[in-house]
């Protein structure tokens, strides 16, 4: 009896508990499956952060472009504006070069420096470079998306830029070089006045007769300018009609965030003379 009780026993220690089987089987599929969890997890959070990055990459990049495309747009629209407005100094001018020689110290001289004044009253075109140093830092950028095009054509954009800036800005300059020279040896120069002396400047005179030709060259370089810009534009995506209606709404933007001083805030009344301290003591004391 004690034998086969023993064998018995003996046969049911050989035997697999099916119990503690199944449950180290589920312990395991339960780690696999909270292991598998957290990876999915992490994987959809780096990867949903990733796009939400690669998209505000994306926005930024296009902000920036239309930044510096806008303020292509702007350099264009001021070179232009100063070119119209240099007609009204060539009509001034082709008055003041059709005066005979022998008339214009018949003239007074108030006059004649009135109207000298202001026939070399030019616009100034100054520009704002903060998007072409966005662009310049932003460089990197560009050169890992591979858009070389688009980094290029904008580049020679501002260097051509750069150089119509320093073009317009010599011819402007032209009347103070002439001025200095003249101020050196004034008694040399033919004319009874000043303002004689100056219409009477052979220097003065040519730079009168530039002044049809110049307009015409700025005109055509705000031409050339957009016409570059439109190689940018197909590069990125956009039309000449967004990157202009971009610019207004960047000057609504200013106009709305910046008021202009009133000038009637700054009056005071006149000094009253009656007023006045005796001269004496005030200047002495």
């Amino acid at each position: 009896m004690e034998d086969i009780t023993s064998a018995q026993d003996a046969t049911l220690n050989n035997v697999e508990d099916p119990n503690a089987k199944k449950g180290g089987n589920g312990f395991w599929k339960g780690l696999l499956r909270t292991v598998l969890s957290i990876t999915i997890s992490i994987i959809l959070t780096f990867g949903t952060s990733a796009l939400i990055q690669r998209r505000h990459q994306a926005k930024d990049r296009k902000m920036t472009a239309m930044m510096v495309m806008g303020n292509i747009e702007t350099f264009a629209q001021h070179l232009e504006r100063c070119a119209n407005h240099m007609g009204w100094n060539d009509t001034l001018a082709t008055y003041l070069l059709n005066i005979p020689m022998d008339s214009i110290d018949l003239i007074s001289n108030d006059t004649l420096l009135y109207y000298i004044n202001n026939v070399t009253a030019y616009y100034s075109l100054n520009r704002d470079k903060s998007a072409e140093n966005i662009f310049s830092n932003s460089i990197d950028t560009w050169k890992n998306l591979g858009n070389f095009d688009f980094i290029e054509n904008v580049g020679n954009c501002f260097d051509a830029i750069n150089n119509m800036e320093e073009i317009y800005n010599d011819f402007l300059t032209t009347t103070d070089h002439i001025r200095e020279r003249m101020l050196k040896n004034l008694d040399a120069c033919p004319g009874n006045t000043i303002g004689s002396k100056v219409l009477h400047d052979g220097e003065f005179r040519t730079h009168l007769a530039r002044i049809h030709g110049q307009a015409e060259y700025y005109l055509y370089l705000a031409a050339y300018i957009r016409w570059q810009n439109t190689k940018n534009m197909k590069l990125i995506g956009v039309t000449e009609e967004e990157v202009k209606r971009f610019v207004v709404e960047q000057r609504k933007k200013v106009n709305m965030d910046t008021k202009a001083p009133d000038q009637d805030s700054f009056r005071t009344p006149n000094i009253d003379p009656n007023g006045l301290p005796d001269i004496k003591e005030w200047a002495w004391q």
